[in-house]
């Protein structure tokens, strides 16, 4: 019987001769000039601009190289495969016009003489941030939004003034994706005019001019969470011990997150929503699989307050970081009411009377987008970020004092993945006391 290795051999042998002298002479690896493209077209974006041509017929092209100068003197290049019909040039730090080189390249690596097309962009993304930057006061620090239309990758970074050396001195810096661009900046004296300092950088490093602003931070102060209390309303019996039956049954507006879900080793309650294990994924607020939306819970602060602010931790479980029982959607209401007695409360939360709707939020990836991550080893950077320091909303209550707080789940992420129960590792409140 013939071996294995020997039938390899001559199949081998035999593809050899079926190919015929014109496939063994195919010129891969041919030093002969390829023939040249003819550029056809030039779209110009912001910061960049697409090249369009033709290819020629030749066999010997393999791909095409653009190679240009920036304004600042370094040179980029680019190529694109025998299969398309277009290059993108882009990492101009300014508009303007710029020479760009087109080769035609062999298999051999044999450059063709350029074919020279003049590339227009726009404003680049960077700068165009930076004409709408703002500088604002918000509570113990300084609120930054700019509009970035294209979406690229941008840096923001952040300055303070030494008020005793005239030194700027980095603050912190914010990276982004997102097309509309909003981070705050905490931590400073309220009630104090401050020198603070934005720049702009984009991918290839270059940086926009300062933007300098003067500006009070505003008081404000996390709430006490020894202090804080679970409301439990109609839904329940005198000793908390009863929740109606979910099955068919339309629940109370403040239906207060249903039964809490528990598992061996678990510690899940009620006041695990506040007391300060963010990092512990088994010590959490995990409601009831199985509850319908929208979920709520209503929490007595313990004192009245002037609201700033809210964060939210998801589970500290890469299973529920962007995916499962992380809240997407939730609405905020602060109670009227303010005494210290919870049964004068009214339920409804859609009595203007006597709720104050105090924010719809959407918890988005870093990239603002919504769609669950399939892997739990798929979030960027940017997404630990957040989960690290929490989602931030602010809360549209000024001067509105309220006690009473009332915490909506809209959506989840991925609710049937964990069938419909809400996860949250800690919440805090900041504000400042009546």
């Amino acid at each position: 019987m013939m071996k294995p290795f020997k039938i390899a051999f001559f199949a081998v042998l035999l593809a050899l001769y079926a190919c015929g002298d014109d496939q063994v002479n195919y010129p891969t690896g041919s030093t002969e000039v390829p023939l040249q493209v003819k550029v056809t077209e030039v779209k110009n974006f912001s910061g960049a601009s697409i090249i369009y041509y033709d290819r020629p017929n030749d066999k010997n092209l393999q791909y095409v190289k653009a190679v240009w100068t920036t304004d600042d003197g370094i040179e980029y290049n680019q190529t694109a495969s025998f299969y398309t019909d277009s290059i993108l040039v882009d990492g101009f730090g300014n508009e303007g016009s710029y020479k760009v080189k087109l080769y035609s390249v062999s298999h051999g690596q044999t450059y063709s003489a350029p074919v020279e097309v003049t590339v227009n962009p726009t404003r680049p993304p960077y700068l165009v941030a930076y004409d709408n930057l703002r500088i604002m006061p918000t509570f113990m620090g300084i609120r930054v939004t700019a509009e970035n239309a294209t979406g690229a990758k941008l840096a923001f970074r952040t300055f303070k003034q030494d008020m005793a050396t005239g030194e700027w001195v980095e603050i912190g810096t914010h990276y982004t994706l997102n097309p509309t661009v909003e981070y705050f900046n905490r931590g400073h004296e309220p009630d104090l005019d401050q020198n603070f300092r934005v720049q702009v950088r984009d991918r290839w490093g270059h940086w926009s001019p300062p933007r300098d602003t003067t500006c009070s931070p505003w008081f404000e102060m996390e709430l006490p969470k020894n202090l804080f209390r679970e409301v439990a309303l109609c839904n329940l019996s005198g000793d908390g011990s009863y929740v109606p039956d979910q099955t068919g049954y339309t629940l109370p507006s403040n239906f207060w997150g249903h039964k809490m879900h528990s598992w061996s080793g678990s510690n899940v309650s009620f006041d695990r929503l506040y007391d300060g294990a963010v990092g512990n994924s088994s010590q959490c607020y995990h409601t009831k699989p199985l509850a319908p939306f929208p979920q709520h819970f209503t929490i007595d602060l313990g004192a009245e307050y002037n609201l700033s602010r809210f964060v939210l931790w998801p589970r500290n479980d890469p299973a529920n970081q962007f995916r499962g029982g992380h809240p997407q959607i939730i609405r905020v209401f602060g109670a009227k009411y303010t005494g210290s007695n919870p049964s004068e409360l009214v339920d409804d939360i859609n009595d203007s009377d006597a709720w104050i709707d105090m924010g719809l939020f959407y918890l988005s990836k870093a990239d603002g987008t919504f769609d669950p991550y399939p892997g739990t080893n798929d979030r960027t950077a940017e997404d630990n970020e957040i989960i690290a320091n929490g989602h931030e909303m602010i809360l549209n209550s000024i001067d509105q004092p309220v006690r009473y707080v009332r915490v909506q789940t809209i959506k989840c992420f991925a609710p049937s993945a964990h069938a419909g129960a809400v996860m949250i590792g800690e919440i805090s409140f900041f504000g400042s006391k009546i």
